[in-house]
């Protein structure tokens, strides 16, 4: 059957349109639309009125989409600023009156969960579903707009997970000031991540995993940057090993960098040369952390997650 999922991120909506079956997952449709939803958000506790209507427009165009391919169902997920913001069910209105999309606003946890569904596939190598799990011991990040999950995994044991305010966006509007930025707001930065990290030791633990995994778009980018990928390819930052000394250097360019010149960093996808630096840093500090020196990156993540979550459900008849 085919099945649509949309992610609506802080900083970036994403849409999935795929074909699926029990033991089968054809992407037919994909796109990506950076709207900063999340704008000024950590200050204002609003979605400003330019982010609304950005992001309407990148919905009305994935509407478009859905309806081209024939998608039999659409599953749509808000997360941190939807979370977050205080007009949330007013965006949610104008979303189902203009666009006709019901938005689910997840928690941090489900994300974590949907999340992991996504990165397990591909990391498998062989479709949704079949074979033995990768990640049945693991460590895996997903470094948002709007926050950070960190999903735990061990033999015989529930998986823990937990939804950090530790996004690109967030982290960005509040610690950067100049262009580019002073010691001083790094270490700012730097310090916020590792308070908000220590914060959650009990939760989490600090021993590592077997398997480190990341995924979402400070990841991924730091992936093509690492690459020096002109333009954006899946198959090259999927299972693409990630080093800690790589992240290093990439965070050392980026901080003595302007935006003009990150601009021309090839990697950076155009919006996200801002926040990828926070991003990066929150990156490094979690692999420091639990002792990690490399990544496995996986491009797929909360989208597919969502769409084999659906596929699921809908076979079940629920």
């Amino acid at each position: 059957m085919i099945l649509a999922g949309i992610d609506i991120g802080t900083n970036t909506l994403r849409l999935l349109v795929a074909e699926t079956g029990p033991d089968s997952f054809h992407e037919i449709c994909s796109e990506r639309r950076i709207t900063r939803l999340g704008q000024d958000l950590d200050r204002t506790g609003m979605l400003s009125r330019d982010a609304w209507e950005r992001s309407m427009s990148a919905l009305l165009d994935f509407q478009d989409s859905i309806r081209k391919h024939h998608a039999l169902h659409t599953e749509t997920i808000g997360t941190s600023a939807l979370r977050k913001a205080s007009n949330t069910p007013e965006f949610i209105h104008d979303v189902r009156k203009r666009v006709g999309l019901e938005i689910s606003v997840i928690t941090g946890e489900e994300e974590a969960r949907l999340t992991l569904l996504g990165v397990s596939a591909v990391l498998r190598g062989a479709g949704a579903k079949g074979g033995d799990d990768p990640l049945m011991s693991s460590l895996v990040i997903d470094i948002g707009g709007g926050s950070t999950e960190i999903i735990m995994t061990r033999p015989g044991m529930e998986a823990v997970m937990v939804s950090m305010p530790l996004g690109a966006v967030y982290l960005t509007e509040r610690y950067i000031k100049h262009d580019p930025p002073t010691q001083e707001e790094l270490a700012m930065l730097r310090r916020s991540v590792n308070d908000e990290l220590s914060a959650h030791d009990s939760i989490i633990g600090t021993e590592p995993a077997g398997v480190f995994a990341g995924t979402a778009g400070t990841v991924t980018t730091l992936a093509a940057m690492e690459q020096g990928l002109t333009e954006y390819d899946p198959e090259k930052i999927n299972r693409f090993i990630l080093t800690r000394d790589a992240i290093d250097g990439i965070i050392d360019i980026l901080s003595t960098s302007t935006l003009e010149e990150r601009k021309r960093l090839p990697g950076i996808e155009s919006g996200r040369e801002d926040i990828i630096l926070a991003g990066a840093v929150v990156a490094k500090e979690i692999m420091e952390r639990y002792g990690y020196t490399k990544m496995i990156v996986s491009d797929w993540g909360l989208r597919e997650g969502i769409i084999m979550d659906l596929h699921g459900r809908v076979s079940k008849g629920q």
